[in-house]
C-alpha cells in the first residue's frame, strides 16, 4: 500500500467535502460547521460519560451488570451503523471505488484506500470514544487486568467494519441491476425497522398482551379505589396494605441466556470477554479477539476478492430479459386512455402520466410502506384500543390517517416538481394553465393517499370497531384532509423546491436554507389538518351540552366541512395557479440541476 495515495485521497475528500459546503452558500457553511462542532462535542461527551460509567457506576457492580453495559454499547453501535447503511443505500460516496478504477492505483490500494474512507461513519465516530472511555474506566476500577479489553476493542471494530465493508460490497454488486437497486432500497429500511421494534411488537400485540393490559387496567383501578377510600378514612393503612394487590412478578434472569449468546454470536465476544475479565479469567478475552481477528480478516479477503471482479469487470450488467417493446408500449397506452370524470382530457392525460412515474417509482414504494413504519412505532397506541372513550377512537383514527399520508407523501406532494428533475421543463414549456397542472398532480397522488389512510383506517376499526356514523364520517374527514393538504403541498412544492437524487427521495445535499424550510411542512402541515378536527369538537359539545340529541353531529358536519373545502380548493388552485408561473423559472433551475 502507497501510503502516498491514501494522503492523496483524503485530501481529495477533504476538498470536496469544503467545496460542496462552499457551494451551499454562507448559511450552509455555518450549518454545516455546527453539526461537526455538536458530533466532536458528542464524541467527547461519550469518552467522559464512559469512562465515569466504567471507574464510579461499575466499579463494584457484578460482572453480569459489566456484561450487559457491554452489550449496550455493542447494540448501539449495531444500531448507528444499520442507520449508516440505510443512507448510504440512497446515495453515493464522493470517493466510491468505481471512480477508483481507471486510475493508476493497484488493487491492493485502491481496497485500502476505499476500506480505510468507508470506516469513517458515525457509528465508529460515536462509539470509539465511548468504548474507549468505557474500557479506561473499568481500568481505573478493576484493575490492570482489564487492560485486555483494548486489544479486545480494537479486534471488535475489525471485525465489524470488515464485515460490514464485505456487506456493503455485495449489496453494490447486486444494485448493479436498476430493479434489484429499488428492492434492495425498499426492503432494507423496513426490514432494519422490523428488527428494531419486533420486541415492541410482540409485547404490545403479541400473545397474552391484552390479557397483561386488562390485568394492569383492573390492578390500577382498584389501587386507584383503595386510595380514595383510605383518604377518606373508610379504611387504615394497614388494611390499604393488606388489601392492595401486588405488583406483577417478572421473571428474574440471572444473566445464564444472555451469557450464551454473547459467548455464542461473535458481536457478544467483547462483552463476554469483558464479564470473564471480571471474574479474573483472561482466556476467554484473548480467545474472543483471535476469532474477531479471524473473521475480520476473512471478511477483508473476500471483500479484496470482490474488489478483484470489479477490476475484470465480473460485475457488468449482462444481458437482460426486456419485455416486447410492443406489449409495454400497449400497456401505457391504455392506461393513458383512461379519461377521469369530471376533468378536462388536458388534466387526465397529465394525471394518468404522473400517475404511471410514481408507480414505477422507488419513492412511492416507500412511502407505500410507510403504514408498516407507523405501525411499529404507534403498536403501544393500538394496543391500547380497548381502553378508549367513544370519541377518542374517530380521533385516533383521524390523527393516525393524517399522519401517515404527511411522513408518506411529504415527499410527492410537498416536492411534487422535484421527482421531474429536468423533466419539469415540459411543463414550463407547455401550453397548459398552472392550475390544471397541481390539480393533474393531486390527482395522481389521490389513490397513494388514499391506500395510505385506508389501510390506517383499516387496522383501527378491526382492531377498535366504531360505530357506523363514525366511520362514515372519519371516511368523508379523509377526504377532507387530503383536499386540504394538496393545497399546502402545492403551496411548498412552488416556494420550497430541492433537488433530489436520481433513483432516491434524498435530497441533494448542501442546499442550504432551502432543505431546512422543507423540513417546516411536517409542523404546518399538522397545524392545518388539525383545523378538520373541529367537526369532531363540535360533538363533542352537542353531547356535553345535550344538543341535537338524535341528530348525527360528527357525520353531518364533516360533510358540510367536505362541501366548503371542495368548493375552496378551485380558488386556492387559481392563486396558486399565478404564482407557480411566477417562480416556474427558478423552480426549474433548482430541480434541473445536476446532483453530484
Amino acid at each position: 500500500m502507497n501510503t502516498t495515495h491514501l494522503k492523496t485521497f483524503l485530501w481529495l475528500r477533504q476538498r470536496l467535502t469544503i467545496n460542496q459546503f462552499r457551494r451551499a452558500g454562507n448559511a450552509g457553511v455555518v450549518l454545516s460547521g455546527i453539526l461537526t462542532a455538536v458530533v466532536v462535542v458528542v464524541a467527547v461527551l461519550a469518552l467522559i460519560i464512559g469512562f465515569l460509567v466504567g471507574a464510579v457506576a461499575l466499579r463494584t457492580a457484578p460482572a453480569r451488570i459489566v456484561m450487559l453495559a457491554w452489550d449496550g454499547a455493542i447494540i448501539a453501535f449495531a444500531f448507528f451503523w444499520f442507520a449508516g447503511l440505510m443512507s448510504e443505500l440512497q446515495r453515493s460516496d464522493a470517493l466510491s471505488l468505481d471512480r477508483l478504477l481507471h486510475l493508476p492505483v493497484s488493487p491492493s490500494s485502491a481496497f485500502v484506500i476505499n476500506f480505510c474512507l468507508s470506516s469513517l461513519s458515525l457509528a465508529l465516530i460515536l462509539m470509539l470514544p465511548a468504548m474507549t472511555g468505557l474500557a479506561a474506566g473499568l481500568v481505573a476500577s478493576r484493575g490492570a487486568g482489564m487492560l485486555v479489553l483494548f486489544p479486545l476493542i480494537a479486534a471488535f471494530l475489525l471485525m465489524m467494519s470488515a464485515v460490514a465493508y464485505q456487506f456493503r460490497g455485495w449489496l453494490a454488486s447486486l444494485m448493479q441491476n436498476a430493479r434489484r437497486r429499488r428492492v434492495i432500497t425498499a426492503v432494507v429500511p423496513v426490514a432494519f425497522v422490523l428488527m428494531v421494534q419486533l420486541p415492541n411488537l410482540w409485547s404490545n400485540l403479541g400473545p397474552g398482551a391484552r390479557e397483561r393490559r386488562d390485568a394492569a387496567a383492573e390492578r390500577r383501578r382498584i389501587i386507584t379505589r383503595l386510595d380514595d377510600d383510605r383518604k377518606a378514612g373508610r379504611i387504615t393503612n394497614e388494611e390499604y396494605s393488606r388489601r392492595r394487590p401486588p405488583a406483577p412478578q417478572s421473571p428474574v434472569s440471572d444473566g445464564t441466556t444472555t451469557r450464551l449468546v454473547n459467548a455464542i454470536a461473535p458481536p457478544g465476544w467483547l462483552a463476554y470477554g469483558a464479564e470473564s475479565a471480571v471474574n479474573g479469567r483472561l482466556w476467554p478475552a484473548f480467545a474472543g479477539m483471535l476469532g474477531m481477528t479471524v473473521i475480520g480478516t476473512l471478511s477483508l479477503r473476500r471483500a479484496y476478492l470482490t474488489t478483484l471482479r470489479l477490476y475484470r469487470g465480473d460485475f457488468e450488467r449482462g444481458p437482460q430479459t426486456i419485455p416486447p417493446r410492443a406489449t409495454s408500449t400497449a400497456r401505457v397506452s391504455r392506461l393513458m386512455a383512461v379519461r377521469l370524470p369530471w376533468t378536462s382530457d388536458r388534466v387526465s392525460g397529465m394525471a394518468m402520466a404522473a400517475f404511471r412515474t410514481w408507480s414505477r417509482a422507488p419513492e412511492m414504494k416507500m412511502a407505500l410502506l410507510t403504514p408498516v413504519f407507523m405501525l411499529t412505532a404507534f403498536s403501544r397506541m393500538f394496543a391500547s384500543a380497548g381502553t378508549l372513550p367513544e370519541l377518542m377512537v374517530p380521533l385516533r383514527t383521524a390523527g393516525l390517517a393524517g399522519t401517515v399520508l404527511i411522513f408518506g407523501m411529504a415527499g410527492p406532494v410537498a416536492n411534487q416538481f422535484a421527482y421531474d428533475r429536468a423533466g419539469f421543463r415540459a411543463f414550463v414549456l407547455g401550453p397548459a394553465p398552472r392550475g390544471e397542472v397541481l390539480l393533474a398532480r393531486n390527482l395522481a397522488a389521490f389513490p397513494f393517499s388514499f391506500a395510505l389512510m385506508g389501510v390506517m383506517v383499516g387496522i383501527s376499526q378491526w382492531l377498535t370497531p366504531m360505530r357506523v356514523d363514525y366511520l362514515a364520517g372519519v371516511l368523508l374527514q379523509l377526504l377532507s384532509i387530503y383536499l386540504v393538504f394538496c393545497v399546502a403541498g402545492n403551496f411548498w412544492s412552488i416556494v420550497t423546491p430541492v433537488a433530489l437524487k436520481p433513483g432516491s427521495g434524498m435530497p441533494v445535499p448542501h442546499q442550504g436554507l432551502r432543505s431546512f424550510g422543507h423540513f417546516l411542512f411536517l409542523p404546518c402541515s399538522l397545524l392545518a389538518l388539525s383545523l378538520t378536527l373541529l367537526p369532531l369538537g363540535a360533538d363533542a359539545l352537542a353531547q356535553y351540552m345535550n344538543w341535537f340529541t338524535g341528530v348525527r353531529v360528527y357525520l353531518v358536519l364533516n360533510a358540510v366541512q367536505l362541501v366548503v373545502i371542495a368548493r375552496l380548493y378551485p380558488l386556492a388552485l387559481n392563486w396558486q395557479d399565478g404564482l407557480l408561473q411566477r417562480r416556474e423559472q427558478q423552480i426549474l433551475e433548482i430541480v434541473g440541476a445536476k446532483s453530484e
